[in-house]
């Protein structure tokens, strides 16, 4: 069954890349950003651990610059789900958002959960915003992240809020994660430097 959820993944992909240039909003502060070319170097160049990671990260990095970023959205269908770029009011406290009508898309723990899930993976085996994500996952060095492992910018006990993001792979030997975040709007591929300063590995059951 996973090896149709990968062959999904893999055929949205892509559609993705084939698209001329994956679109990343404009921004002053570019210079982490990994672009189309060497996001399909890096997807091609990785050793995936498990069906479950690949089908996970081909489907994060098919929707990168394609997903606004929401405060507190979420989505539990398989594929593109329609409400995506539908405007809606901000429900969620907490941010600056919250109350102003955005175009609807995924928060950080968001797109992980929405990854995992066209992995096949339940909603319960991945968690549902970052302290159910952290709490779903070990604790692994920096030197042992492997393609679909989660990186966090901050450590849950003794943190109000945190961001996390799906690491792909290396570029120029500095780790990197796909992540949907507010400063780009968008999900986005960057470097993880400066940004995430802990990492887990996904628990997910029996998920191969």
């Amino acid at each position: 069954m996973r090896s149709i959820y990968k062959a999904i993944a893999a055929a949205l992909l892509i559609v993705a890349l084939a698209a001329a240039v994956i679109q990343i909003p404009n921004t002053k502060n570019n210079s982490h950003l990994i672009d189309g070319e060497q996001l399909q170097h890096i997807l091609e160049s990785a050793e995936y651990p498990t069906d479950a990671a690949e089908t996970a990260v081909l489907s994060a990095a098919s929707i990168v610059g394609k997903v606004h970023y929401f405060w507190g959205g979420k989505s539990f269908c398989m594929g593109h789900d329609p409400e995506w770029d539908t405007p809606k009011t901000v429900t969620s406290t907490g941010h600056s958002t919250t109350g102003t009508v955005r175009p609807y898309g995924l928060d950080c723990s968001g797109l992980v959960t929405w990854a995992y899930i066209q992995a096949g993976c339940l909603m319960d085996d991945i968690g549902n915003g970052t302290w159910n994500q952290w709490v779903k996952s070990d604790e692994i060095d920096k030197a042992e992240l492997r393609p679909g492992d989660l990186g966090f910018q901050n450590k849950y006990p003794g943190s109000s809020w945190n961001h996390v993001g799906i690491f792909i792979g290396c570029y120029d030997e500095q780790p990197v994660f796909i992540h949907c975040i507010p400063s780009y709007d968008n999900v986005v591929v960057t470097s993880g430097d400066g940004m995430f300063n802990y990492f887990r590995r996904p628990l997910l059951g029996d998920a191969d």
